[in-house]
């Protein structure tokens, strides 16, 4: 059971951090949708791996589509990550740890401003591994 603590971050703080995570959110919204423009393009000029002479430019277009779709992937779990930390800022959590209920030091929310937990909690959770 996480008790969570009465510390919060002051509004300033915290609307600087919106601030951060909106701007954030717009530039992965803008190459998550420059990647969809080059998806499609490949996509339209699919390899036929029967038809072609040159199997591996075909071999190397599909590496490059499915590098492509993992970097979306990565990108779009970002961005869900910031949506969520916007969303904690507007229901008032934002910078608590979700383990441990503690704030979420300054300095990591700088690095990471989407982080969820603390670095104490991160320790922990890689000493388990």
């Amino acid at each position: 059971m996480i008790i969570f603590s009465r510390k919060k971050y002051d509004k300033k703080t915290l609307k600087e951090f919106q601030q951060l995570l909106e701007k954030e959110k717009k530039e992965l919204e803008g190459k998550i949708a420059e990647l969809n423009a080059k998806e499609k393009e490949m996509a339209i000029k699919m390899p036929d791996f029967v038809a072609s002479e040159d199997a591996s430019i075909e071999a190397d277009e599909m590496e490059e589509l499915n590098n492509l779709l993992s970097l979306k992937m990565e990108w779009e779990n970002d961005l869900d990550r910031i949506h969520q930390a916007l969303e904690r800022i507007k229901k008032g959590n934002y910078g608590i740890c979700q383990e441990c209920g503690n704030l979420i030091e300054i300095e990591r929310l700088k690095i990471e401003p989407a982080a969820q937990i603390c670095m104490q909690c991160v320790k922990k959770r890689n000493q388990l591994v």
